[in-house]
């Protein structure tokens, strides 16, 4: 809705109750569980972006399986279907969209009102790149502060980062609530300034988005299992973002992706890392 998008633009994130039928929910619960127990589609989630990417238990407890329209040829699912459409239809309404746009409509520090000059277009974001994943966490379950978008690596280009959750029955004892931060940090509170932050419960159906590279966030210790779709809207790749990535196999394989354009059909991290 039109007022997601201004909370959006506002304040880094918006939150979306019930964005998603409690029929649908349950459907992608069970599309979660089977995957699981076959065996070979989840594995132990890493950390990291592209040559960093590992394995650190101390950061993330938690079990990840990439979806998408051509992902899992061999397992199909009906609900995962209308899961892409709804959020093929997410990244329609805020592909360039204007009330995305960063301008200088904000007063400066002595109060001079802003002039609403344009400082940044909303990006456009390609349908292509994006990524989809389903998140399992198993009681006990955590993923420390971190941030979705990091300089000098492929998730540069990754603009806003969604969860939707699955937790149909989901009560606060069971705890694993996700916590957005808003000070001046990245990975960590700086010294000597206070926690702000705000949390959301994991209820199913609720839709979180926010802007990837403005918002660093955690899963809180969970109590109970704890499944949601976690994904990135992505913008294309630019002759520029290849000079900035830190090593030379990164650099190389974005040009792979530069010259293959609009015919690239897999995630960034899928190429990146």
């Amino acid at each position: 809705p039109e007022s997601a998008i201004q909370h959006l633009s506002a304040n880094g994130y918006a939150i979306i109750p019930n964005f998603l039928p409690p029929d649908l929910v349950s459907q992608l619960n069970a599309d979660v569980a089977t995957l699981r127990s076959a065996g070979s589609k989840f594995n132990v989630a890493r950390i990291g972006q592209d040559a960093t990417n590992k394995l650190n238990t101390d950061i993330r407890v938690a079990e990840t399986c990439f979806i998408g329209r051509s992902k899992l040829p061999d397992c199909p699912d009906a609900a995962r279907d209308r899961l892409y459409d709804a959020l093929d239809g997410v990244r329609a309404d805020l592909s360039g969209n204007p009330m995305l746009d960063e301008t200088s409509s904000s007063p400066s520090p002595d109060g001079t009102p802003g002039t609403g000059e344009l400082i940044k277009a909303a990006p456009a974001l390609d349908a292509t790149l994006s990524e989809l994943l389903y998140a399992y966490y198993p009681r006990g379950g955590f993923y420390r502060r971190h941030r979705d978008a990091i300089p000098g690596s492929a998730s540069v280009l990754r603009c806003y980062s969604l969860l939707l959750y699955l937790n149909e029955h989901w009560t606060p004892a069971d705890e694993g609530q996700l916590r957005m931060h808003f000070d001046s940090g990245g990975d960590g509170l700086p010294e000597g300034e206070e926690p702000n932050y705000v949390d959301v419960e994991p209820r199913g159906g609720t839709l979180v988005l926010f802007q990837s590279d403005r918002v660093p966030h955690e899963v809180l210790d969970t109590k109970a299992q704890r499944a949601a779709v976690v994904g990135w809207y992505n913008r294309a790749v630019s002759a520029a973002d290849i000079g900035e990535l830190a090593s030379e196999e990164d650099k190389m394989r974005a040009g792979m992706l530069l010259a293959a354009a609009g015919l690239v059909t897999v995630g960034v991290v899928s190429l990146l890392s």
